[in-house]
């Protein structure tokens, strides 16, 4: 059947369909969400491209229509013609009946135009989703009231609706009922097994390519339940690794606990605890493409836990699909994570949809968390910028924390120059908000006067020569923490320290505490690569929030956290790789809209 790509079909649980029933009693009349979602079918959703959300609802193997989303409003849904035709003979709200002889070229998408208009609900407001019918009460069309239906019968000339989709009149295709999620499981049996048996097929292979400890990255949700359930199906007892973040539901961290319990698997938790909280004042809210909590929230604790537990590295399965987004449709199957360089990641359901996903989780009978009962699609934190705007206001209500961050937002908001909509819409969940958002956010004010980054990092103009080739001096826009810049300064070379001078040096970089420094390099492209070094170690020395990214960076353990990061300069041999991935020289925090 046709429907919006990628086709990432999933189940329509209770909360599901309860909205969409009430969704259209509002719409079209008291009983037809009922009727349109008879209680003994089964039903899926296909998530499509929206401003927010907007899924597809699926029933008798065809596209009845769409739930829709949109911030400001709330819920609507687009009718389908067959849908439209369901609904056709009990509609008391939403429906025009045209004249006979408008029929044929509205069936042929031709907009109803007011003399061909017999009859309207008196209820139809400009913009309403509309269905129009014949004389005898049979669907033709669905769309867009371009006018109200009072005007609809008073005017004498204009376009009453637009259309969306438009067919000949004919009966609804419905099919026999009974259906439950049993009869789509054994229905799609041998598919499922296929999928299945190489999914296993892949665990045991990587795991015999790779002499490491086995571990399961456990979320709390459907996808890494799949994936545990493939791996013990191939016979390993992995550890189950779960990164608390400290921003999930509380029936998460049930369903990891009871998760571990009923399969008698060891537990292995880090917490990240306030990390979050700690850290917005300094990187802001985070964003889609912004995506600093996940650094210190997630894979920071991940590189401690598994430094402390697995120093030889481990091999973890994770339930990553590719169809949940285009970065993850570009990842392969095995692959290293530079913010976890001791993790070597693998999915055995790269490939799998939503759908394949669920069929086997029916299929084996598992509990899953209760989140996807109420309506989530997706489990991860409560507040995650990637969530919808529909999500957050599902689960508001719920979050204890949730006021403390909506007054968090309104704050930041008024000091970024934007008003209450950049919160009520979720601009904040991009640094750069799209052009859909922007146009709802309204005019911005001027934005409170935020102080010059301090660890912009300047290059003079000229370059002089030296015994390396060429030198240059530098200047950053503040003074520097120099006792903390020695430490890690260790990144690049063996540092002399001259507290009298307050000056620390290698045989190339040397900084003063005035925030001063001097380069050498054999040419143009290299100084200018050691300046973006430079930086880098001074954003981590004074930037630091301790969240572990770098401890697994380093194989000879010459890092340490004590609050924050700190070098033990007898064990560390400058090789550099730690200069890699930290939040705190990635993200600045800056505004920008």
């Amino acid at each position: 059947m046709k429907i919006t790509p990628p086709g990432d079909i999933r189940p329509a649980f209770a909360a599901d369909i309860s909205l969409v029933r009430e969704t259209i009693d509002s719409q079209f009349g008291k009983g037809t969400g009922q009727l349109f979602l008879p209680d003994d079918k089964v039903v899926v959703l296909n998530k499509a491209p929206h401003i927010d959300r907007m899924d597809e609802v699926i029933l008798d193997g065809q596209v009845l229509g769409s739930l829709r989303f949109d911030p400001g409003k709330g819920y609507s849904f687009i009718l389908r013609v067959e849908g439209g035709r369901r609904l056709a003979k009990d509609l008391s709200r939403g429906y025009i009946i045209v004249h006979e002889g408008a029929v044929e070229p509205i069936s042929k998408k031709a907009s109803a135009m007011v003399p061909g208009i017999k009859d309207a609900s008196r209820s139809i407001k400009k913009g309403d989703e509309v269905v129009i019918l014949t004389e005898d009460r049979n669907a033709i069309a669905v769309g867009i009231a371009r006018m109200s239906g009072k005007e609809m019968l008073e005017l004498e000339k204009g376009a009453g609706v637009k259309n969306r989709w438009a067919a000949d009149p004919r009966p609804p295709e419905v099919l026999p009922g009974g259906q439950t999620w049993d009869d789509a499981v054994a229905a799609n049996d041998a598919g499922l097994s296929k999928v299945r048996k190489k999914a296993v097929r892949f665990i045991q292979k990587v795991t015999e390519e790779h002499d490491l400890p086995v571990a399961v990255s456990f979320s709390g949700g459907k996808d890494s339940l799949a994936t545990l359930l493939l791996v013990l199906e191939a016979d390993l007892k992995p550890d189950i690794l779960f990164i608390d973040t400290g921003l999930e539901f509380k029936e998460t961290l049930d369903h990891v606990e009871a998760v571990a319990k009923e399969f008698d698997l060891p537990l292995v938790i880090e917490k990240a605890g306030d990390s979050f909280w700690n850290n917005l004042d300094m990187f802001g809210p985070p964003g889609k493409d912004y995506r600093w909590c996940c650094k210190t929230s997630k894979l920071g604790p991940a590189a401690r836990i598994i430094k402390e537990k697995y120093p030889g590295g481990v091999l973890s399965f994770i339930g990553q699909r590719r169809y949940e987004s285009e970065q993850r449709a570009a990842k392969r199957s095995v692959w290293e994570n530079p913010w976890v360089p001791l993790q070597l990641g693998a999915s055995p359901i790269q490939n799998w949809t939503a759908l394949h996903v669920w069929l086997y989780i029916f299929k084996m009978g598992a509990d899953y968390n209760p989140w996807y009962e109420r309506g989530l699609d997706r489990i991860g934190c409560w507040l995650c910028p990637s969530s919808d705007l529909a999500e957050m206001e599902a689960v508001g209500s719920d979050i204890p924390d949730f006021k403390k961050w909506r007054e968090f937002l309104e704050g930041y908001a008024e000091k970024s120059g934007w008003g209450k909509d950049w919160v009520k819409f979720g601009g904040w969940r991009w640094k750069i908000p799209p052009q859909a958002i922007r146009e709802l956010l309204g005019d911005r004010k001027e934005a409170a006067k935020r102080p010059p980054d301090p660890y912009e990092f300047h290059l003079s103009e000229g370059f002089g020569p030296c015994v390396m080739g060429i030198s240059a001096e530098g200047i950053f826009t503040s003074t520097l923490d120099i006792d903390r810049v020695k430490v890690f300064l260790n990144l690049v070379g063996e540092v002399e320290y001259d507290d009298v001078v307050r000056v620390a040096l290698t045989d190339r970089i040397t900084l003063f505490e005035e925030g001063v420094a001097i380069l050498k390099a054999k040419d143009e492209d290299e100084l200018r690569e050691m300046s973006n070094i430079v930086e880098r170690i001074v954003r981590k020395a004074h930037s630091c929030v301790g969240c572990g990214t770098c401890l697994g960076q380093c194989s000879l353990g010459a890092i340490y956290l004590d609050g924050v990061a700190w070098i033990d300069a007898e064990k560390c041999e400058h090789c550099g790789s730690c200069i890699g991935p930290c939040p705190a020289a990635d993200f600045t925090g800056e505004f920008s809209f």
